[in-house]
């Protein structure tokens, strides 16, 4: 198999189990993109909630794996930031 074809069934199961859980980043996706807020207190409080919601989620681990896999640069992924990943 390629790599393509591996990620693209990552992507396919990813999604799968995204619509399975339907965890909370789903139901308030801006906030997992706090890059996106011009103001450093409100884009430091909105990543601190960001990665509080995912700490508890039971997505965190294949979500983390998915951003590792797929070199996602923005966003809150699995509860870290791009530069901890």
């Amino acid at each position: 198999m390629t790599n393509r074809g591996h990620l693209s069934s990552r992507y396919m199961a990813f999604l799968k189990l995204t619509h399975e859980i339907d965890p909370e980043c789903q139901k308030n996706p801006d906030m997992f993109f706090p890059e996106d807020i011009p103001e450093p207190t409100l884009r430091i409080n909105t990543t601190k909630a960001a990665k509080s919601i995912c700490r508890a989620c039971p997505m965190k681990d294949a979500c983390f794996t998915y951003a590792i896999e797929t070199n996602q640069r923005y966003g809150i992924w699995g509860a870290t930031e791009p530069y901890e990943r």
